[in-house]
């Protein structure tokens, strides 16, 4: 497993975040609206092209996490993904009735559907972090920052071949109030998860090892953010 990928500089200038050689583009609402830490607009051009790419080296599908204090919502608006809530899994499309709600602290994840033929489009945003002041509702929890972040962490790892960093993948993650979604009994296993994103991500990644939750080839904080907007 490499300590660093060599992070290729990304176009922050740009609207869209394009993923995986054009499979995917995605972008954000800066700021998000009123009572959202974030509101990203995913794009899947064409999700049978990703039937060719093995499960273990397909990225674009997030691993089973849980948010500390924000509630997850989903607005399909093209095309058909599969939810997965703590273990049962659930094939929504755009006719169904929307958003799709993931409680604070569920563990879920999701994908788009592979056998769709055409576009998928979602919408996903997250509550406002209890930790935000009202002035910055991006403070704290899941915000564009960390999406391109580790969004373009992942492409990078793609497309040199390299394995993802655990330290830092869960050092992007601590740092949105993520964590990893551990088996067992939900008391058991948040406390567990939340201690490996503390020790493994926070210390031996960020102090140890050197990692940022945040690089300037993924985020120009003075192009990006537009909160005095």
């Amino acid at each position: 497993m490499p300590l660093h990928v060599k992070r290729t500089v990304r176009t922050t200038r740009s609207e869209w975040l394009i993923q995986y050689n054009g499979i995917r583009s995605t972008r954000w609402e800066i700021p998000p609206p009123a009572g959202k830490s974030v509101l990203e607009i995913q794009e899947t051009h064409d999700p049978t092209a990703l039937q060719k790419i093995p499960d273990s080296l397909n990225y674009l599908t997030p691993p089973p996490h849980w948010h500390w204090y924000q509630d997850e919502y989903f607005h399909i608006k093209a095309g058909r993904y599969i939810f997965t809530l703590e273990g049962k899994d659930t094939i929504i499309s755009a006719s169904d009735p929307q958003p799709v709600r993931i409680p604070a602290r569920a563990r879920h994840t999701f994908k788009v559907d592979d056998t769709h033929e055409g576009p998928c489009r979602i919408e996903i945003s997250t509550a406002t972090s209890p930790g935000s002041p009202a002035d910055d509702p991006e403070a704290y929890g899941a915000n564009a920052k960390f999406f391109r972040n580790i969004y373009s962490y992942l492409d990078d790892c793609y497309l040199q071949g390299a394995s993802p960093s655990l330290p830092q993948l869960l050092l992007f993650l601590d740092s949105a109030e993520i964590s990893l979604a551990l088996p067992g009994p939900a008391w058991l296993a948040q406390k567990a998860s939340y201690a490996l994103g503390v020790v493994v991500g926070r210390w031996l990644g960020g102090y140890v090892l050197g990692y940022r939750s945040s690089y300037p080839e993924y985020w120009d904080e003075t192009l990006q953010s537009r909160k005095s907007r």
